[in-house]
């Protein structure tokens, strides 16, 4: 049963990243590099979270925690909205 739970969840959580770099592609959210970054850490901190508390269901946790991963460095390689601001 809780395979069921992870697996919804994963989806989930793979739905509203995608959501949210399609937002950020297509510039109608502009969050910061920062915020960025920090929705990849606290997603990668539950992946290793749901790696440690479920032993049967770590591909869960992995995926989780790849897609933090990810965000962050997505986050990280990104150009920040001040220089954007600058030259309009």
């Amino acid at each position: 049963m809780a395979s069921l739970g992870l697996t919804f969840v994963t989806a989930l959580i793979l739905l509203v990243i995608i959501m949210f770099h399609a937002g950020i592609l297509i510039d109608f959210i502009r969050p910061s590099v920062l915020q960025v970054q920090l929705l990849g850490i606290q997603l990668l901190l539950f992946g290793v979270v749901v790696l440690l508390a479920f032993d049967a269901s770590s591909m869960f946790g992995f995926t989780i925690g790849l897609i933090g991963l990810f965000t962050g460095l997505f986050g990280s390689f990104r150009e920040s909205n001040t220089d954007k601001s600058r030259d309009q």
